[in-house]
């Protein structure tokens, strides 16, 4: 019985002993909102006084697909060994999940055994089920702005095309209206340099009458009727004024003061048709040099 005993101890002493310095292992998954194809993230670790090496079991999963394994650099912190490994994991569907029968295996002092870890559980949240109103929200927003802006764009083509019209209507106007002649105060002189023009045969005045006229005051004649010729006008569209129109405008002019004589004779040529051109032009250049 003794020797039974004996040997037990020599067994379980050296497993006490390991026991006692065993390293911790921590299992933890990285906590946030799962969709269908996102990836998660779990992460083992281990710490321990003495040094051991480990290595993480996860069996295989129909719902989720093991990316990848990651094991990061042994570091020594504060008196312990620091050891951390990364498993990449995506799900493939959405629904309720839960990983079991994970085990880590701790070799040390060249004794190696297994450590079963609590399963790890997590839920993958469904595309239907998404919070979609902020998106939304923004998506009326967007859609909204792109509306008032259209609405704008037709507005400033509207007013273009209104100020456009305006413009080519008022050149238009511009354009086609008639021009008007300047409506020139005809007098006496007029009327002679028409009919001079008209009967250039015509008798000249006395010699007598010519004889007394200066020099300067013929010449100043001629200059006026010059510029009298520069600036007859048509009364429609361009045609010369004729000597029965200018003794009608003389006759309607209130202003102008003529003698009987004169006045006679512009009627019954205006509207008698009885134009005796050589009297006329006696008479006016008489009324004229008064």
């Amino acid at each position: 019985m003794q020797r039974l005993i004996l040997v037990l101890c020599g067994w379980l002493l050296p497993l006490f002993a390991l026991a006692d310095v065993a390293p911790e292992i921590a299992l933890r998954l990285t906590e946030g909102e799962y969709l269908p194809g996102d990836m998660l993230e779990l992460e083992a670790e281990m710490r321990g006084a003495d040094y051991a090496e480990f290595e993480l079991h996860v069996p295989a999963n129909a719902q989720c697909h093991f990316v990848e394994q990651i094991r990061e650099p042994v570091r020594y912190i504060e008196g312990e060994y620091l050891q951390r490994v990364l498993l990449l994991l995506q799900p493939m569907s959405a629904g309720d999940f839960e990983l079991n029968d994970i085990t880590v295996t701790i070799a040390q002092g060249g004794v190696s055994r297994d450590v079963a870890l609590p399963p790890v559980s997590f839920s993958v949240a469904s595309y239907a089920v998404e919070d979609t109103s902020e998106a939304a929200a923004e998506l009326g927003a967007g859609a909204s702005l792109l509306a008032q802006a259209s609405n704008n764009l037709r507005s400033i083509i509207a007013v273009l095309f209104i100020v456009l019209m305006v413009v080519w209507w008022l050149l238009r106007k511009v354009n086609t209206q008639p021009v008007k002649t300047a409506e020139i105060e005809l007098g006496l002189s007029d009327l002679i340099v028409a009919l001079e023009g008209n009967a250039p045969s015509f008798p000249p005045c006395e010699a007598d009458e010519s004889k007394r006229r200066s020099d300067a005051d013929e010449r100043k004649r001629r200059s006026d009727a010059d510029e009298r010729k520069r600036r007859s006008v048509s009364l429609h569209g361009g045609s010369e004024l004729t000597s029965m129109m200018i003794a009608e405008q003389l006759l309607e002019r209130a202003d102008l003061s003529m003698s009987s004589a004169l006045r006679q004779n512009l009627e019954a040529a205006v509207y008698a048709n009885r134009l005796d051109s050589g009297v006329l032009l006696q008479l006016l250049r008489e009324e004229v040099q008064r």
